[in-house]
C-alpha cells in the first residue's frame, strides 16, 4: 500500500499554500510568490479561514500589503497570511493565478479585476511605450512622404523632329 506525504496548509483551487501564520509576525519572504490574508470563519471548511484578499509579492514589488491593508476592517478579527511559493515564476503568472484565485474565490475586500497600483503603472508603461512606437513610425512616414515633394532627376532626351545626318554629309 503506498502512502503520499501530503504538505500542511491551506488549499485554494489547485495551490497549495503555507499554513496560516498571524499577519502581525509575517516578514515578505525573499521569493517571488502569491499570498492570501485570511480571517477566522467557522463556516468555511475544511480549514476554517475566509480569504479576505489574495495578492503579490517579489521581482521588487514595494509593499504589497500596502494596498490590500487598507482595505481591511479593523473588526474583522486576528488576520492571519498564507503564502503560495513561486520563486521562478513572471509577474504576469502571478498575477494570472491571483486573478484566479479572486475569481474563483470573490473575496470579501477584493473585487475580481480591480486593477493594483502595480498594475496601472505597467499598463501606463505599456501605453507610453506603443505611444512612442507609433511616434517614430509617423515620423518615419512623413519623412518618406517628404521626397515625393522633391525635384526628381530628368533623364536626357532626344531631339523631336527631322534632323541632318551629321555623319554622313561629312564624308563626301
Amino acid at each position: 500500500m503506498h502512502s503520499y506525504m501530503v504538505g500542511s496548509g491551506i488549499r485554494f483551487n489547485d495551490y497549495m499554500f503555507t499554513e496560516p501564520v498571524p499577519l502581525n509576525s509575517w516578514a515578505t519572504p525573499k521569493f517571488a510568490g502569491l499570498f492570501v490574508i485570511l480571517a477566522r470563519d467557522t463556516n468555511w471548511a475544511p480549514k476554517q479561514f475566509q480569504p479576505l484578499c489574495f495578492g503579490e509579492f517579489g521581482n521588487n514589488l514595494r509593499g504589497p500589503l500596502a494596498l490590500d491593508s487598507r482595505r481591511l476592517c479593523v473588526n474583522t478579527g486576528p488576520l492571519f497570511i498564507s503564502v503560495l511559493a513561486m520563486p521562478f515564476s513572471s509577474s504576469a503568472q502571478r498575477r494570472d493565478a491571483r486573478d484566479q484565485l479572486v475569481w474563483a474565490y470573490n473575496p470579501v475586500y477584493q473585487a475580481p479585476g480591480m486593477p493594483a497600483e502595480h498594475e496601472l503603472a505597467r499598463k501606463l508603461d505599456e501605453l507610453e511605450k506603443r505611444h512612442a512606437e507609433q511616434s517614430s513610425q509617423f515620423q518615419l512616414l512623413m519623412a518618406n512622404m517628404n521626397r515625393f515633394f522633391e525635384p526628381q532627376p530628368v533623364p536626357p532626351r532626344r531631339s523631336i523632329g527631322f534632323l541632318p545626318d551629321t555623319a554622313d554629309s561629312t564624308a563626301c
